[in-house]
C-alpha cells in the first residue's frame, strides 16, 4: 500500500512536467489506457508476483501522472480568474476518489476484488473515451494544435 502511494505521489508531477512537453490530453489518455490494462489483468486475480506487482505499481503510476495532467488541464481550459476556485473542486474530486472506491471496493469483496477491479478498468475506459472526445475538442478549440 505505501509503495503504490509513494509512487502515485512521485509520478505526480511527472505527469505535469511530460503534460508540458506532450500535451496533457496525450498524458491523461495514457495514463487512463495504462490503468484500464492494469485493472483488466488484476481482475483475473494474478499471482502478486511478479504480475500483480506489476499491476498494481503501473496503475499507481498512471494515476499519478493523470493526476498531474488534470490540473495542467485545469490550466489550460479555466479561465485566469477562477483558476483557484476550479482546482479546489478538482482536488476536492480527487479525494473523494481516494475515499469512495475503497469502500466499494469493501462492499463487493467475496473473497476477491475482481468484480471491483473490472468497474475500475469500466470507470477509466470510461473517462478515457470522454478525455478523447470532449476533453480533446475543448483543449483543441483553447490552444494551438502542437499544444495538445
Amino acid at each position: 500500500m505505501a509503495g503504490f502511494v509513494l509512487l502515485a505521489v512521485a509520478m505526480r508531477p511527472v505527469g505535469g512536467w511530460l503534460s508540458d512537453r506532450l500535451g496533457p490530453v496525450r498524458v491523461l489518455a495514457g495514463s487512463l489506457a495504462v490503468v484500464v490494462a492494469g485493472a483488466v489483468v488484476q481482475s483475473f486475480t494474478p499471482a502478486l508476483a511478479p504480475v500483480g506487482t506489476i499491476a498494481f505499481l503501473s496503475m499507481a503510476a498512471a494515476l499519478g501522472a493523470g493526476s498531474g495532467a488534470t490540473f495542467a488541464l485545469v490550466a489550460l481550459l479555466t479561465p485566469a480568474n477562477q483558476v483557484g476556485s476550479v482546482t479546489g473542486v478538482v482536488g476536492a474530486a480527487g479525494g473523494l476518489g481516494g475515499f469512495l472506491p475503497p469502500l466499494v471496493m469493501g462492499s463487493l469483496y467475496g473473497g476477491t476484488y475482481a468484480i471491483g477491479l473490472a468497474l475500475l478498468a469500466l470507470v477509466a475506459a470510461a473517462a478515457l473515451a470522454f478525455t478523447g472526445t470532449g476533453v480533446r475538442h475543448a483543449v483543441s478549440r483553447r490552444v494551438p494544435a502542437q499544444q495538445h
